[in-house]
């Protein structure tokens, strides 16, 4: 018994270890929980077989798996996970930035699954973290979503926080973005979440029409050659966002199955 309470502490510990410094080597779990390299590794293992943990793409790395995200609809979000990430990873290699899968929790943007760009300057991401949910193109995205009540219990009686001089922080001006995010099909984050930070995010849907996740590109603002401001696509943005929409779909197609 002893020794089965030692496990599941230190399993626990390995949660709360990745919660608060993001993917790490097995290497690197062991030391900071205080367990040998075996012994990690069964952990790790067992963890992961239940999605608890998750490894890192083209990676030794682990980090949290989507099980620690939900609370509920724990399978209709699982199952959104595993048929998106092989989408995901096209999306990557075609569009050579990252790539997320969030969801919404509260006022945060939750990653819920990430693709990495193989570029050496690149948007990183951890998954069960992420940022107000306002500042992100995926946030808005998913906010665009919501029904006018719950849209106002969470944005709509109190100034916003800003994460950067770019993010909104008056409740009307993010409900006219939002109406328009909702006409348009997409949402984009230049500079308000983090200052070099640009993402193109798209709804994904459930059979039933409801927005499960958002589907989003994620580069440097630098590297995409654009200003903060001003509402045309340029012809970049223009082609991520068919590259987007077309993912998004095959999503879809795969979430009736």
């Amino acid at each position: 018994m002893a020794a089965t309470l030692n496990s599941v502490s230190k399993a626990l510990d390995i949660l709360h270890l990745l919660r608060a410094r993001g993917p790490l080597k097995l290497s690197e779990i062991a030391a900071e929980i205080g367990v040998g390299g075996s012994s990690a590794h069964r952990l790790v293992s067992t963890l992961r077989e239940q999605r608890f943990v998750r490894q890192e793409a083209h990676g030794k790395r682990y980090e949290l798996g989507s099980a620690m995200l939900f609370t509920s609809a724990v399978s209709a979000l699982e199952h959104c996970v595993a048929v998106s990430e092989p989408v995901m990873h096209e999306l990557q290699r075609s569009s050579q930035e990252t790539v997320h899968l969030t969801v919404l929790r509260g006022p945060i943007c939750l990653f819920a699954a990430s693709v990495e760009s193989q570029q050496p300057v690149r948007v990183t991401s951890r998954v069960g973290q992420g940022p107000l949910a306002h500042t992100a193109a995926g946030g808005k995205v998913l906010l665009a979503a919501l029904d006018s009540d719950r849209l106002a219990e969470l944005y709509l009686r109190r100034p916003l926080e800003a994460a950067t001089p770019e993010s909104v922080t008056d409740p009307e001006l993010l409900c006219a973005e939002l109406t328009g995010v909702a006409r348009l099909g997409y949402a984009r984050n230049r500079g308000e979440s983090e200052p070099d930070m640009y993402a193109l995010a798209v709804p994904v849907r459930r059979p039933n029409g409801e927005v499960i996740s958002s589907l989003t590109v994620a580069a440097p603002l630098s590297r995409m050659g654009i200003s903060a401001h001003g509402d045309t696509l340029s012809p970049r943005e223009k082609e991520l966002l068919r590259q987007l929409q077309a993912a998004a779909a095959q999503i879809e197609t795969l979430l009736a199955y």
